[in-house]
């Protein structure tokens, strides 16, 4: 299915992702002296263009992978690719001022930007790399939330450590939640690791925690040479 003109735009959120990936590193040790001046980007592993056929790099996504065909839609995609790029730059060099370096990227579903309904934006995931350990992963506090159907909690999942917040569908009359199952659209969640003296972290929206959580173990596979 050719990618609808509402959906590349949906695909700017992608970018605006990276935004938030900057206050990711608030439970992060920030490095000083010696060590962060002695870090530097080429210490750290190369982000792939992909995570697999489903999960692409925003700003490396191409006509072809999302059935774009018209010159206006060609030059909307170029439009969110370019820009991707520029914020992953810009939000990398914001996360060096603390930790001396850093390695951002934004991935998009394009399964989603293809074959979704056009109301929900395709699932994304943010992942951000920087020198030092990972520290703790707890972005919104310790406590968990049940407000309105709203739920934030800290999970170990296979073996990451992992913040989750998600919202369930909840009775307009009397408020409470009606126990349907939670699609994946309604969950945030961040899971990190540390290896070699790097610390990776993961955050994505619009996907269930436990293939973010096979995410982080994807990045750590595709680095692993790095």
């Amino acid at each position: 299915m050719p990618i609808q003109g509402s959906t590349i735009a949906g695909a700017v959120f992608g970018v605006v992702l990276l935004a938030g990936v900057v206050g990711f590193g608030v439970g992060l040790p920030e490095l000083v002296g010696d060590s962060a001046e002695s870090a530097s980007s080429a210490d750290l592993p190369e982000l792939p263009d992909a995570l697999d056929d489903r999960m692409v790099a925003v700003s490396a996504v191409t006509p072809e992978q999302v059935g774009v065909t018209t010159p206006q839609d060609e030059a909307g995609l170029d439009q969110v690719t370019e820009a991707a790029a520029e914020n992953e730059t810009e939000a990398g060099a914001a996360l060096a001022e603390q930790y001396g370096a850093a390695t951002v990227r934004a991935y998009i579903d394009i399964a989603g930007m293809t074959g979704g309904d056009g109301q929900t934006a395709p699932a994304h995931v943010a992942v951000t790399v920087v020198p030092g350990e990972m520290g703790l992963v707890i972005p919104n506090g310790p406590f968990a939330i049940d407000q309105s159907g709203s739920h934030y909690e800290l999970r170990e999942i296979d073996g990451h450590r992992c913040a989750v917040a998600w919202r369930e569908e909840v009775d307009q009359m009397t408020g409470e939640p009606t126990g349907a199952e939670v699609p994946a659209s309604a969950y945030q969640a961040e899971c990190r690791a540390e290896r070699d003296g790097v610390a990776y972290d993961v955050f994505s929206t619009g996907l269930e925690p436990e293939k973010l959580a096979g995410y982080l173990d994807r990045v750590l596979e595709l680095t692993a040479e790095d």
